[in-house]
């Protein structure tokens, strides 16, 4: 079993350290955006399929393509090897 080398141990102590906070507070957006992305068009296929019929079903529509837009733009850069 051998231990990491210091130059090892005092580059991930600098990486903890300049860790922006901008990115402690995007990280949960990124993974909501990307798992929005994925469910999302669980809900809106049945509308594209039944064809919306009523005003409010084409407002729908039209609203959840809009948040899986946002979604995907929102969770793109979520990794989870990170």
């Amino acid at each position: 079993m051998s231990t990491p080398s210091r130059s090892a141990l005092a580059e991930a102590a600098s990486d903890a350290v300049t860790t922006p906070a901008s990115a402690t507070v995007l990280k949960p957006l990124e993974v909501v955006g990307f798992w929005s992305a994925v469910a999302l068009p669980f809900l809106y296929l049945p509308l594209v399929v039944a064809g919306p019929t009523s005003p409010a079903e084409q407002t729908a529509l039209a609203g959840l393509v809009v948040a899986h837009v946002v979604a995907l733009l929102v969770g793109r850069r979520h990794r989870t090897d990170d």
